[in-house]
C-alpha cells in the first residue's frame, strides 16, 4: 500500500461507529491498547462519546470507509494547558501515513486552536510502531511505568510520553 493515499481527516460522525468497532476489536489495537477482547457494539459506541465539550474526535476517512479514528482530551482546571489522546488504524491501513495524518492534525488543533502546551500519553514499551510515530513528532519518554498492564498473560510496561511546544 502506497504512502500518499488521499486519506481525509474530520470531525468523527455516528455513523462512523460501526468501521471503528471493526478497528477496536483487531488484535492489533487491543494487543496495543488497554482495550479488551469483545467489547460489545454499545461499549464501544459509548466509549467514542465525548467525555467532556472540549474532546475532539478525528476521523481517517479513505475512499467512504474509516481506517483511523483518534481523540484529543484536554484536561480542566490546573491543568488545562495539558491533554491526553488516543490514536487507531485499521491493521490494513498500518504504516501508510493514517496514524502521522491524525497525530498532525490533533497537534495543529491544541497548537493552534486550544493553546494546548503539554500533549501526553502512555505507550507500550514494546509497541516499536507507535513509538516512531511519536518520536517523529518530538514526543519524550518521561518515564517508564512497570508492570503497568496486564496483556495476553503477563504483565507489561509503559513508557509515559509527553509533546511539550
Amino acid at each position: 500500500m502506497q504512502n500518499n493515499l488521499q486519506v481525509i481527516i474530520r470531525a468523527m460522525r455516528r455513523d462512523d461507529a460501526a468501521d471503528i468497532y471493526e478497528i477496536v476489536n483487531q488484535h492489533a489495537f487491543r494487543f496495543s491498547t488497554l482495550a479488551l477482547p469483545y467489547e460489545s457494539f454499545e461499549t464501544i459506541a459509548k466509549w467514542l462519546e465525548p467525555q467532556s465539550p472540549r474532546d475532539l474526535h478525528y476521523s481517517a476517512e479513505l475512499d467512504g470507509r474509516v481506517v483511523g479514528a483518534s481523540a484529543l482530551r484536554p484536561f480542566l482546571g490546573r491543568r488545562a494547558h495539558a491533554a491526553e489522546f488516543w490514536i487507531g488504524v485499521h491493521e490494513n491501513y498500518a504504516r501508510v501515513g493514517v496514524g502521522s495524518k491524525l497525530l498532525a492534525a490533533m497537534i495543529d488543533t491544541a497548537d493552534n486552536w486550544l493553546n494546548i502546551k503539554r500533549l501526553e500519553m502512555t505507550v507500550f514499551t514494546d509497541n516499536v510502531a507507535a513509538l516512531a510515530l511519536y518520536a517523529k513528532f518530538g514526543f519524550a519518554i518521561e518515564g517508564t511505568h512497570k508492570a503497568a498492564s496486564f496483556r495476553d498473560g503477563e504483565f507489561v510496561d509503559a513508557h509515559c510520553m509527553a509533546r511539550l511546544r
